[in-house]
């Protein structure tokens, strides 16, 4: 491995050089020997079926990621943390963005061993910071997130800080110069270098908390497609509690910066509420993410498995909306029984704006799971199956939406 390639690793190993020579070596030493060393290995077989024009196109893959990671105990108010992950195909045919099987649908676990994270975190009153690779996640992860259920997350090269010296006000701020996005290293679109500013504070109140935040996304890369990402994006976040209904309701607002080749403005809206009648809990929500005539909200650095269904019908190579904008309104029931816990969820798609054909039906998705955890391991089963809309000539004529089935089923062990 090229230290050179990997500069918050360079850090991190030049400043516990610098403490060996500022403090004593017995100290050090002990901060090393109380340290935490984890082990966790994800075992996942994943397969995804498409009704193409051509017939039924089905992809299949098992894939195992190993992660090792130690974390030193605190010396003077520093510790340091590094992780290592590897990824592993063992059977099935399916693209994983990297092996060139671009005829078999696309299942994103490419093979590799990388650094997931390094970094050197100093934490005193209610100050603490960190410098190197990092997961970086805030609030839902519909902005920020790390992308935790491929096999390769997404971390952040970055300095970040937070501070909670005012009573129930904490402010987080990060400067992001990489992306290291879940496609791995030998992919090109694998990182992604930026000049981005992330802002966000929340107050807490008795009733609920309020976040406000500022993300400035700019990307230093040459890759054209990256230009897209550059924009300015300000939102307010509420969340709050009324008896048995927990809510939450946000508000953003997103124009075009930088570089970017589209020029516009659009605007993203959440409500959202659980019902908690136990021992279910019923989950009420409408998302929009909305489009004008020059351009669409986006959301490139958001964890977005999370919304829109499973089956990621909509990513548009990561940006999270499509030219139309989507409307989602989506329901859902969870609860646990026999020491597993379950949810099932239906969403009903619908476009901001008619596309060029006119269509204003996005299709619908059911999805479900189950899932139980026993000492150091979990499992979980998962399937959600998408139907396409009636007008399926998308984006341009660039998606094209078809009927998709994925099944998941997975296995952890922790160490």
């Amino acid at each position: 491995m090229n230290i050179i390639k990997f500069p918050w690793l360079a850090f991190f190993m030049c400043a516990i050089f610098a403490a060996q020579n500022s403090y004593s070596a017995e100290s050090l030493g002990e901060a090393f020997s109380k340290g935490e060393a984890h082990l966790n290995m994800r075992l996942r077989y994943e397969s995804m079926t498409e009704d193409m024009p051509s017939g039924e196109n089905t992809g299949r893959a098992v894939t195992l990621r190993t992660r090792l990671n130690f974390k030193t105990d605190a010396y003077q108010g520093f510790t340091g943390f590094i992780e290592m992950d590897d990824v592993s195909n063992f059977a099935g045919s399916s693209n994983d963005s990297v092996n060139g099987n671009v005829s078999e649908p696309l299942i994103a676990d490419p093979v590799g061993t990388e650094v997931n994270q390094v970094f050197l975190a100093y934490k005193n009153w209610d100050i603490e910071f960190k410098y190197g690779r990092q997961r970086l996640t805030l609030d839902n992860h519909r902005f920020v997130g790390h992308v935790g259920w491929r096999q390769n997350e997404q971390t952040y090269d970055a300095f970040t800080l937070a501070n909670s010296s005012v009573e129930n006000l904490k402010i987080t701020y990060a400067h992001i110069s990489n992306v290291n996005r879940i496609f791995g290293e030998a992919s090109p679109v694998g990182d992604t270098e930026m000049d981005s500013h992330i802002l966000n504070a929340n107050y807490t109140f008795p009733a609920g908390s309020l976040t406000g935040y500022a993300y400035l996304l700019e990307t230093d890369d040459n890759f054209a497609g990256f230009k897209r990402m550059d924009t300015d994006t300000y939102g307010l976040r509420w969340q709050g509690q009324a008896g048995v209904v927990s809510y939450n309701l946000e508000y953003a607002t997103q124009e075009s910066a930088g570089d970017n080749p589209a020029d516009y403005t659009a605007d993203y809206m959440l409500a959202e509420a659980n019902i908690n009648v136990a021992p279910i809990v019923i989950g009420l929500g409408y998302e929009v993410l909305s489009a004008d005539d020059d351009g669409f909200f986006i959301t490139p650095l958001a964890t977005l498995f999370k919304f829109q269904g499973w089956t990621d019908n909509f990513l548009n190579k990561g940006l999270g909306n499509i030219s139309e904008g989507i409307n989602d309104a989506y329901v859902t029931l969870s609860g646990a029984a026999f020491g597993m816990n379950w949810q099932v969820a239906y969403h009903d798609f619908t476009p901001d704006q008619d596309n060029a054909t006119g269509g204003d039906d996005l299709g619908t998705e059911f999805g479900g799971f189950i899932g139980k955890s026993w000492g150091p391991y979990s499992a979980e089963l998962r399937y959600a199956s998408y139907r396409a809309g009636d007008s399926k000539p998308f984006n341009g004529g660039g998606l094209i939406l078809v009927d998709t089935q994925k099944v998941w089923l997975t296995f952890n062990i922790n160490y």
